[in-house]
């Protein structure tokens, strides 16, 4: 009984650290979605980012979460929150953590990757797709806290990289979303199509 509940408890651990890999990946920042701006109404400047800085969001709510995660994942960090802009003035919330959040990020994102998207040798059994559920409830949960609430009239998310836009529908899959993808100048569109819409 002991050894199924630390198993349990190792299997959530490893979807809290792929959400906050995920959440990283949706800036740019920390070497995850390359140069682009990132999602919704996330912003990154990967060239100009002072160290120890994890990630750079607009919304407090993702920062405070992926400070969060990290936290309890045994990497402490801390958000700070400043006003940038001239004319149009916007507050940027930065999260930072020591030199060994960003290898902790890596291999996160490396071992959900591969538990989500890797084809399996053999069929899994209940637990590893109760366990591949987590993880694409958490990487869900990573890029809408990251986006925020989409504007009115918007198609869809935009995803920098196509890895994270395939971890996205491969894990839209699991969780029964209909996500159809379009390649767009600056990265990936993810639309979430209704749920009455054709597969």
């Amino acid at each position: 009984m002991n050894m199924v509940s630390s198993d349990e408890r190792f299997r959530a651990s490893t979807a809290e650290a792929f959400e906050a890999a995920v959440l990283v990946r949706c800036t740019g920042v920390c070497g995850g979605g390359g140069r682009a701006r990132g999602l919704g109404s996330t912003r990154a400047r990967p060239l100009s980012t002072p160290s120890g800085v994890v990630a750079e969001f607009n919304r407090g709510v993702a920062a405070e979460r992926l400070a969060e995660l990290l936290t309890t994942a045994g990497h402490p960090a801390s958000v700070h929150r400043y006003t940038a802009g001239t004319r149009h003035r916007y507050e940027i919330f930065r999260v930072f953590a020591g030199p060994a959040a960003a290898a902790f990020l890596e291999q996160a994102w490396a071992q959900g990757y591969g538990d989500l998207c890797r084809a399996p040798a053999e069929p899994r059994s209940t637990r590893q797709v109760r366990h591949s559920r987590r993880l694409a409830e958490a990487a869900w949960r990573g890029v809408l806290m990251a986006s925020g609430p989409t504007r009115s009239g918007a198609p869809g998310l935009r995803v920098a990289d196509l890895d994270t836009a395939t971890v996205l529908i491969r894990a839209g899959r699991m969780m029964c979303l209909p996500v159809r993808m379009c390649t767009r100048p600056g990265g990936q569109l993810l639309l979430v199509m209704p749920e009455n819409a054709a597969a």
